[in-house]
């Protein structure tokens, strides 16, 4: 009987549903996911095999080609099958042709570099399970030499310039039971020429430098430079081993950390446990490098003029004076969202509007927004109720939220895409069926492309649900969570959810931004 009416209710679901636009390349493996849950796949009103031997079958979301064909084009129907809500999405298959890897009209999204710093991602890589390391092709021209490096899904190029900008595909094999098949995907890159990068420079030591030591006493050598601004790079920082290869004297260590304004800096340390006279004179070799090049420093050793015994009163004061410091930062530490909640509120603090933004933060919740019920949960009084209810009101943020600020009608893609943009934070609202990958939706992949590929927009975790062990979910994700950390929901917050006193939303109004009106009374 359903099928009966299913043209008439795929007509008068369809402005309610994305329409979403796939492609491929004959011959090779090509799967498709539907934003809805509990559904079933169509081709105009025959419903399609859940055989997963069949060439075209549906597996609970997703609907799979093993291979596609070019005949295989069409616009394909996934229904959910509680709520009859429909989701359009139109399939083109492109013919492949002799010496061509990719076709014009199936671009995925360019990628933006650096002069000296390249990133490109596999823009499918993540929908096939059993998928091999993939290969690269600047202009379906295989990539060879050692300016290139392939890390999971990602392609690095060194010292990336104008004369890498092209298309780039990626092309990897997708293994089926005893078959595989290959998949492919195209997307641009191009040099951002207004980068604030700069080749490395040496803070210390200078070159040649001497440097004064006491026979029989400690030494530490400190090899320290500035890579550049903007954003990280592939940088290493080491003492040469000519010299000092006792281990027992000599402990070299070096890291690499980004200070305030996006300054990268690097530093190699060389441990010396005991000066002895033959290290007097002797060459010690910094050497430092970056994706713009390389730099090496010598410094020589002499030993200073005998000062008698330490001042025992300098000695002890330091002590003090370092107990003292530690101690602060160990308070601070501990308080350092009260206390930058008070500097706020006394100093009625608050960041620039300058930033072309609209929206303090835009919230995603992980849950079916088309769902009839979604109302009648506790995530959705959260979301529609209690969020407004302490950030709007009380604290004088600005929220977008989906259903309530994206409106039916809209191109919900674009709409959620240029509202991601417009916002300075994200809110996700972690769950358990986000865990399981069942809610796993587009806000999330325009989310994640924001925050890790873009970097321009902050993310904030509100942990609802106990999610377990954090390895079963997304790359993308766990590595915000490693990054970000979460907040977490904890059932005693419930008798008054709203109220601000609750350590909950602290540590969200310390991750948002300072707030644009002066709304500290309300607190």
């Amino acid at each position: 009987m359903f099928l009966l009416y299913f043209p008439l209710l795929a007509a008068f679901f369809c402005e309610c549903a994305a329409q979403r636009n796939w492609f491929a390349i004959e011959g090779e493996a090509f799967v498709m996911e539907c934003q809805l849950s509990s559904m079933t796949w169509y081709l105009g009103d025959t419903s399609i095999s859940t055989d997963k031997e069949a060439r075209m079958h549906s597996s609970g979301r997703e609907l799979w080609f093993l291979p596609a064909f070019t005949k295989d084009s069409g616009n394909y129907t996934c229904v959910d099958s509680e709520d009859a809500f429909t989701e359009i999405n139109t399939v083109t298959i492109y013919p492949r042709r002799e010496s061509i890897c990719y076709h014009e009209n199936m671009l995925y999204s360019e990628t933006v570099g650096s002069p000296g710093s390249g990133k490109i991602y596999c823009p499918t890589f993540d929908y096939y399970r059993n998928a091999s390391a993939p290969k690269w092709y600047k202009d379906c021209k295989e990539l060879h030499g050692s300016r290139y490096r392939t890390e999971k899904k990602m392609l690095l190029i060194h010292d990336a310039n104008v004369k890498d900008i092209g298309k780039y595909t990626c092309l990897f094999t997708y293994r089926h039971g005893n078959r595989t098949f290959n998949v492919s995907a195209t997307r641009g890159f191009r040099i951002d020429e207004l980068s604030l990068w700069r080749p490395l420079t040496v803070q210390y030591p200078q070159p040649n430098e001497v440097i004064k030591v006491k026979i029989g006493f400690p030494k530490n050598l400190s090899c320290k430079a500035i890579l550049g601004e903007g954003a990280d790079t592939v940088a290493t920082s080491y003492w040469e081993n000519n010299v000092g290869k006792d281990p027992k004297r000599f402990v070299r260590s070096s890291q690499t950390w980004m200070e305030a304004l996006k300054k990268q800096v690097t530093e190699a340390i060389l441990q010396i446990k005991e000066v002895q006279k033959e290290d007097l004179g002797l060459n010690f070799t910094c050497y430092i490098a970056n994706d713009m090049g390389y730099k090496r420093v010598n410094v020589t050793l002499c030993e200073s003029p005998s000062t008698g015994n330490s001042n025992i009163w300098l000695i002890v004061a330091f002590v003090i004076i370092l107990v003292v410091l530690k101690l602060l930062g160990l308070l601070y530490y501990l308080f350092r969202v009260d206390i930058t909640l008070l500097y706020r509120r006394i100093f009625k603090y608050t960041e620039s509007s300058d930033d072309g933004k609209i929206y303090d933060a835009y919230v995603i919740n992980p849950t079916n927004l088309v769902n009839s019920t979604f109302e009648n949960n506790f995530l959705g009084s959260f979301v529609h109720q209690i969020l407004p209810e302490v950030l709007e009101k009380k604290c004088g943020y600005k929220l977008c939220i989906y259903g309530r600020d994206v409106l039916p009608g809209e191109d919900a893609i674009n709409a959620v895409e240029k509202r991601i943009q417009k916002s300075r934070r994200l809110i996700i609202l972690l769950t358990e069926c986000l865990a399981k990958t069942q809610c796993f939706m587009y806000e999330h992949q325009i989310a994640f492309y924001s925050a890790l590929i873009q970097n321009d927009v902050k993310v904030i975790l509100l942990e609802m649900e106990g999610i377990g062990e954090y390895t079963q979910l997304q790359e993308s994700l766990k590595h915000l969570i490693h990054q970000r950390g979460t907040i977490k929901w904890k059932t005693k917050y419930m008798a008054r959810p709203a109220s601000t006193n609750f350590a909950f939303w602290k540590h969200v109004e310390y991750q948002m931004p300072a707030r644009r009106k002066s709304a500290y009374v309300n607190l």
